[in-house]
């Protein structure tokens, strides 16, 4: 077997430590981000003069202010373009771009509608998204990550980057989880500084989103976020504080939901008090596209740009011609309107905008692209592998049977404001048949569950506005479908009432999307419906049906190909319906064709999962199963051969019925252009995985907090569960997830020894240094995240058993062994008091826990606090 090849970007020592600013430590990220750029190939920005630069800032906004009318100023706080604001040429202000790009730069689009430009010259790098990111655990992830996306917004224009993002995965069904940083909120904290800086080294604003407590799609313009101040503070600002005051962020982007009854960006407490008052924020707050606010609260309450209002003219904005009227009036003092000015201003001259000196960056090169592979394989997580199936050998596995929905998927296109478009993207299949060149056979097939399933995505030409395929469905108060209560949009043409629905309640719904065969020929229509159902075809009733029968109902309809047919399905009923076909093309193997084949070969990969039709902005899913029946498809395939490595590519939970069954499952998220490479030498063993999982896998959505204490609805969300989110939720309440936080598996094996605390107590201000050796016990060379958590022992508030305080991620030859150490300080050990409204270390005993997962404890210790 080849010895893995890791990656040479794990530090021997890494120091993790919460708001603790040296020179020494400065000096050692230097070197650290020197080594990181010059592992992938890539150039260090390097500004000239930029301590000038910076130098003058203020003294230019203060010249520049004075200059300009009111009209001028109000100019610069409303879009003039879909992602542009307005230049003042006079006073050398230009104009600035936005573009969204959480793990690459948008496509162009028109100035003022969201069609594409159609530019042949607007492809970019499709990086990992950012859950990858996060199953590193490395910080150095974080920043090739920022490098890159910085570097190709600078080349392709833009001024400020719509990202990063970390919004909690508080949900599992959550359509944005794919975009964040995970559910814990010091490991999102600790991510997002490196990425931060990484961006703006390349004269780019990055914008940190969404602030605050977007973390659910369903009605994400109109639900009210009511956390206590404590879970705020402990859990939902940490990330965005640390991205303030350790990343110095120019940019940040407020969310669409409601805050306590108004508008996030326009609280006075989250920005007038905390964001620009405690943490003392000097950049700018801008609007997500079509956010809900007023002119007054938006005025005097610190949001700065607003983008994307939906009316007939820029004029129209609130903080346009409805601004200059307050401010005529006396109802706006333009002392406000002054400091959203400088805001904007600073971030112009801080990355350049006004001088000769400004990067260029670069795109689509070399070390970009070895950047995106490099991200992809230590985001990889091996689950499971009981069996020692992985890593295979070359010389032994000569028959391979590939199959499953994400075998050859792109997704860089899809997702929603995140999309890519990039000049390829490798797929797992891909990947495979470029690295065996020929050397063992590799037979592809397509498998379909022995139950009715929708009709194929293959077959479907309707696109949501996020570019992925979709049915139109809207919602009736009664049969008529006189009174619509609400549109979306639906993965494919089956309908499940949603768990927010009482169970039997009526509905009533309509079903649209344009199917285009493949093939002209018979295609038999086939159903099955608890209901009354109509199908039309071209506007013409084919298939109509009213009872309660689990027999599937047939009609033959003949259509030719490529032309676009416009289906539409009126249900209503209780508990839904399928509607499938049997087409002349035979898209899918039968199931006795690929459960033989799965007998007899030397190795079978079923790449499973999610795609962008669940995982994506606007919408969360239904549930946690995997859609078009994949589980049982998965099972079948590991009674024919236990062996089967199950792959799952996701940007949030799914559950896994089979996973006592299964030998071996791999986690993988969205993983870029270079991801089928990273797939294809992870399995083969030239790359040793080393990622952990960033969330935890429940066993089923109703062990989840939200769920459990059933607060998930369109209205009002309180965050009942306090700052119990995630595996903090399952400490607590004693639930076994599939999978925990953190949890991950390498080929090799890994020792914890030695743990010493540098004091057994310590005051206030002191500062804990916890050291540890980590061994290399096995066979080949390998990275191992060692996790540090806290516990409390005695609080006079309910705190969690384990609260993640520190990481490292170490590489080691066999047998090697390394020093690893960590550090502790006064905010690690505090929580949000709400009676002094402040940060409080309660003296007593604390416990450090050393593990390579939550539920892998290795080392423990204590110390007391004064």
């Amino acid at each position: 077997m080849k010895r893995p090849i890791i990656n040479k970007l794990a530090l021997s020592c890494l120091v993790i430590s919460t708001l603790l600013v040296t020179v020494p430590m400065a000096l050692a990220e230097t070197q650290v981000e020197q080594t990181i750029y010059e592992d992938v190939g890539l150039v260090e920005p390097r500004r000239p003069l930029l301590q000038q630069r910076l130098d003058q800032v203020e003294q230019t906004i203060q010249t520049l202010l004075p200059q300009m009318t009111l009209a001028e100023k109000v100019s610069l706080v409303h879009a003039n373009g879909k992602f542009t604001t307005a230049a003042i040429e006079r006073l050398g202000i230009h104009e600035m771009w936005l573009s969204d790009g959480p793990h690459g730069v948008r496509h162009e689009i028109e100035r003022n509608s969201w069609n594409s430009a159609n530019w042949t010259s607007d492809y970019s790098t499709y990086l990992p998204v950012l859950t990858a990111v996060a199953a590193s655990w490395n910080t150095d992830m974080a920043t090739l990550h920022g490098a890159v996306l910085g570097s190709e917004a600078r080349h392709r224009g833009k001024d400020l980057i719509l990202g990063p993002g970390v919004n909690l995965a508080r949900l599992p069904l959550y359509g944005r989880n794919f975009e964040y940083l995970g559910e814990d909120p010091y490991l999102a904290s600790k991510l997002v500084v490196p990425q931060i800086k990484a961006i703006q080294k390349n004269d780019v604003a990055a914008t940190i989103k969404h602030y605050a407590l977007n973390t659910q799609e369903l009605n994400r313009t109109g639900v009210n976020a009511k956390p206590d101040e404590r879970t705020l503070r402990e859990v939902y600002l940490p990330a965005f504080e640390a991205a303030v005051k350790q990343a110095n962020v120019y940019a940040m982007m407020g969310s669409y939901n409601e805050f306590r009854g108004t508008n996030a960006n326009q609280s006075k407490h989250l920005v007038m008090d905390i964001l620009k008052g405690e943490w003392g924020y000097e950049g700018l707050l801008v609007t997500d596209w079509n956010v809900d606010i007023n002119t007054y609260d938006a005025a005097v309450n610190g949001l700065d740009l607003e983008m994307g209002t939906d009316v007939p003219h820029y004029k129209d904005y609130f903080l346009a011609q409805p601004l200059i009227k307050m401010i005529n009036a006396g109802k706006v003092p333009v002392a406000a309107l002054d400091d959203k000015v400088s805001r904007i201003l600073r971030v112009q001259l801080s990355i350049g905008m006004m001088d000769n000196y400004r990067l260029a960056g670069q795109r689509n090169i070399a070390s970009h692209r070895a950047a995106a592979r490099r991200i992809a394989e230590e985001g990889i997580v091996l689950l499971k592998n009981d069996r020692q199936v992985l890593p295979f050998e070359q010389d032994k596995v000569k028959n391979i049977l590939v199959l499953g929905p994400n075998l050859d998927k792109k997704h860089g296109s899809g997702g929603g404001s995140s999309e890519v478009k990039s000049l390829y993207e490798i797929t797992p299949l891909q990947g495979l048949k470029q690295k065996l060149d020929g050397k063992a056979s590799i037979t592809v097939m397509r498998a379909q569950s022995s139950k009715l399933a929708p009709i194929s995505n293959d077959y479907l030409a309707t696109r949501h506005w996020t570019g992925t395929p979709s049915w139109n469905i809207s919602y009736f108060t009664d049969e008529s479908r006189q009174q619509l209560i609400e549109e979306s949009w639906i993965a494919d043409s089956e309908f499940k009432p949603s768990n927010l629905v009482a169970k039997g309640t009526p509905q009533f719904i309509t079903m649209k999307a344009a199917i285009k065969p493949l093939k002209s020929g018979v295609h038999t229509l086939k159903v099955t419906a608890k209901g009354k159902i109509n199908i039309k075809v071209d506007g013409s009733s084919v298939l109509q049906f009213d009872g309660n029968s689990s027999e599937v109902l047939n009609k033959n309809i003949s259509l030719l190909q490529d032309k676009d047919y416009q289906f539409e399905i009126e249900y209503s009923g209780s508990d839904g319906y399928t509607l499938g076909w049997d087409t002349p093309n035979k898209l899918f193997n039968s199931e006795e064709e690929y459960l033989t084949a799965a007998k007899n070969a030397d190795a079978v990969i079923y790449f499973g999962g999610l795609s962008h039709s669940d995982d994506r902005e606007s919408i969360d899913r239904a549930d946690l199963v995997l859609p078009n029946q994949q589980d049982e498809m998965i099972t079948k395939l590991i009674a024919a051969n236990p062996k089967t490595v199950v792959f799952i590519t996701a940007g949030s939970a799914v559950e896994m019925p089979w996973v006592d069954k299964a030998s071996t499952i791999v986690w993988n998220s969205y993983s870029g252009m270079e991801g089928g490479h990273a797939v294809a030498d992870m399995l083969f063993g030239d790359v040793n995985p080393s990622g952990k999982m960033p969330f935890t896998l429940p066993k089923k959505l109703e062990d989840t907090a939200p769920i459990a204490l059933n607060d998930y609805n369109a209205v009002e969300s309180l965050y009942s569960e306090g700052v119990f989110i995630g595996h903090r939720w399952f400490e607590q309440q004693n639930i076994k997830p599939l999978f925990s936080f953190g949890h991950g598996l390498s080929y090799s094996n890994f020792t914890l020894s030695g743990i010493t605390l540098s004091k057994k107590a310590i005051n206030l201000d002191d500062t804990l240094e916890v050291s540890l050796t980590v061994t290399n016990i096995g066979k080949v060379s390998g990275a191992e995240v060692v996790q540090l958590y806290l516990n409390d022992k005695k609080a006079s508030v309910e705190r969690p058993t384990k609260e993640l305080k520190g990481f490292a991620k170490v590489s080691l030859q066999p047998g090697e062994s390394k020093q690893v150490i960590m550090q502790l300080n006064r905010r690690d050990l505090s929580f949000w008091d709400e009676k002094s409204n402040d940060w409080l270390a309660e003296a007593g005993e604390f416990e450090v826990l050393i593990g390579t997962s939550l539920d892998y404890i290795h080392l423990r210790d204590t110390f007391s606090l004064k």
